[in-house]
């Protein structure tokens, strides 16, 4: 994961990690929501924008899932592989905690995400939206919300922090096996 990878991960785990737990959002929310097919292989495209500095910063890479983990592999503009796994002793603690949060989004758990934001969907037509706002004062602080989108299988993250920054994420599921290097059976 490039430093605009971890920069922005780090961000919503740091806002999850200091929250208190949170009363679950409305249930029909959830009931309005599709199941979501999960991808075991996507190639991404990030766009960090920094409000600070007046720049927009991109990546490219891919993910795969892995037993269980999540495989984060950054291709451009370096090369750089982290392992999200709950596992991985080398794991930082603010990216265990936010793994959960990660593999919810990508895998359409809304049960799991309610845990932690209000969900409001919205669609039509096969696809689907979804905006998450953060139920604690303490992560709304930082994290504005997310908004994710997509058809079968989630497309496109926004998250919008409370600073100003974005990082908008888009996944396009591929074939494994197209991976170069990517260590998988």
């Amino acid at each position: 994961m490039t430093l605009m990878e971890k920069t922005a991960t780090i961000a919503v785990a740091l806002t999850l990690a200091t929250a208190a737990p949170a009363t679950l959002a409305d249930e029909h929310s959830a009931a309005e929501l599709p199941s979501i097919e999960l991808a075991r292989c996507a190639r991404f495209e990030q766009q960090r924008e920094m409000a600070d500095l007046d720049v927009t910063l991109d990546s490219a890479g891919y993910f795969l899932r892995q037993d269980d983990a999540l495989i984060w592999q950054t291709t451009r503009p370096v090369a750089d592989r982290v392992r999200l796994s709950p596992d991985n002793p080398d794991l930082p603690r603010s990216l265990s905690l936010m793994l959960p949060v990660l593999t919810g989004l990508l895998d359409g758990n809304w049960q799991a995400l309610r845990q932690h934001f209000a969900i409001d969907p919205a669609g039509e037509s096969g696809d689907w939206q979804a905006r998450l706002t953060p139920l604690d004062a303490a992560v709304a602080e930082r994290l504005e919300r997310i908004d994710a989108s997509g058809g079968q299988r989630v497309e496109r993250l926004n998250l919008a922090f409370a600073n100003g920054d974005r990082v908008v994420i888009r996944l396009t599921p591929t074939d494994c096996d197209t991976l170069q290097g990517a260590g998988h059976p």
